[in-house]
């Protein structure tokens, strides 16, 4: 191959002119030489052709990637800011509903206290009334309406006995089975009155109503 230095400095024999054959292979080996300088060009530019759309397509992933990558950093913060809202929302709620229960607990407390305090109050004012009620009742059984006198009920026990023995011997004459009754005693307050039972009936048979007294 000729170099530019050959190309420069050649020289061709002189005579009458340039020497045809020696122009000739000058010009031969120009053109072999232009030949592998122009393959060599070409494959280069193909091979510069080549590498271009590599390094196009590197660069075209490579936005890719960066446009991805912004779009992955986006959607991130968007995640993050969404889960973030979120988790404020619920932190708010539950916020709000831990002060809903508590109020509402409050509110039943206060709500059992006075109705403990009430059904104390109540308690002790049925108490109260018990006790002057039982009071009341003492009283009036240590009072005179429930006294028996002796000089009444000393009458009335004589003449029970009286009728009582004529009742039997009348019976008894007339072939009748005596029956045993028990005397059931009123107590009216001044007079005593009998009431005849048969037999069989409860032993607590003395009955005294103060009719002196309103129930």
């Amino acid at each position: 191959m000729i170099t530019p230095i050959e190309l420069q400095s050649k020289t061709f024999k002189t005579g009458i002119g340039y020497d045809k054959k020696d122009v000739d292979n000058f010009l031969n080996e120009l053109l072999i030489g232009y030949e592998a300088i122009y393959k060599e060009n070409m494959e280069l530019n193909d091979k510069i052709s080549v590498l271009n759309e590599g390094i196009n397509y590197y660069k075209t992933i490579e936005k890719t990637l960066q446009k991805a990558l912004v779009l992955a950093e986006q959607t991130a913060e968007e995640t993050k800011n969404a889960a973030n809202l979120q988790a404020t929302a619920i932190k708010e709620e539950a916020r709000v509903k831990a002060q809903m229960i508590v109020a509402e607990a409050s509110s039943e407390y206060e709500r059992l206290q006075q109705q403990t305090i009430q059904l104390i109050r109540q308690y002790e004012a049925y108490k109260a009334q018990f006790k002057h009620l039982a009071s009341a009742q003492c009283e009036l059984l240590e009072s005179d309406s429930f006294k028996i006198h002796i000089a009444n009920l000393d009458t009335f026990l004589e003449k029970t006995s009286e009728q009582g023995a004529i009742n039997f011997r009348e019976e008894a004459a007339a072939g009748i089975q005596p029956e045993i009754k028990a005397n059931r005693i009123h107590y009216t307050g001044e007079t005593v009155q009998q009431t005849d039972t048969s037999r069989g009936s409860n032993q607590d048979d003395l009955e005294f109503y103060n009719l002196g007294e309103d129930e």
